[in-house]
């Protein structure tokens, strides 16, 4: 898969935010807007792994945004729109290919979560159910789908800290995936601080 990097620069700044430990306070919110790209791939990564027919080009919108129902509880929602682009083909003496070329534009799986905060001295212990609906499209003529066809469940334990300079916060779970699709463990960690001390307005 080629330029990986853009996709990791996304998924570290979504998930800075959906794994936090932290909830909002009643009544406020946090929205996020995010871009990424992979270009002219045509490998994906298995056991073992997959080359597509043709090259693609898979172009994320995210739209993501918290709210505090309560000091404790937060609600959270997903929203991924995805510009799929299907071109030339990977070996080109293929006289009878399977699919055609193709541009496909629609929603990924949507998630939908809910966080609770339990705990919040030093240290800020909460826990995190979200459900990734089966929202996404296929198109049988060009073999294009944007999102995985089935049902996902991710429950999460988040703990964090915030120090004088810096914060911590990690996280562990699963997702749990239905139609035969696979499931995962998830573990991780952030650290981070403060680099600017002063406001710039």
């Amino acid at each position: 898969m080629k330029n990986p990097h853009q996709l990791l620069i996304f998924l570290i700044s979504f998930s800075a935010f959906s794994q936090g430990s932290w909830t909002k306070e009643k009544g406020s919110y946090y929205l996020q807007s995010s871009y990424s790209t992979i270009q002219n791939y045509s490998s994906l990564f298995g056991d073992p792994d997959h080359t597509t027919e043709r090259k693609l080009t898979d172009n994320i919108f995210q739209f993501y945004g918290e709210y505090g129902f309560t000091d404790k509880l937060t609600l959270i929602l997903n929203l991924p729109l995805k510009h799929i682009k299907s071109r030339d083909l990977v070996v080109k003496e293929n006289s009878n290919p399977a699919t055609k070329a193709a541009n496909e534009t629609s929603l990924g799986n949507i998630e939908m979560g809910l966080k609770y905060n339990f705990y919040k001295k030093k240290w800020v212990l909460s826990g995190q159910f979200s459900l990734e609906a089966r929202t996404g499209s296929f198109d049988k003529n060009s073999g294009i789908r944007t999102g995985n066809d089935a049902w996902s469940f991710t429950p999460l334990l988040l703990a964090g800290r915030s120090f004088d300079k810096f914060y911590l916060q990690t996280f562990a779970g699963g997702i749990f995936r239905t139609n035969n699709y696979s499931s995962n463990f998830k573990v991780g960690g952030e650290l981070g601080t403060k680099i600017l001390k002063k406001n710039l307005v």
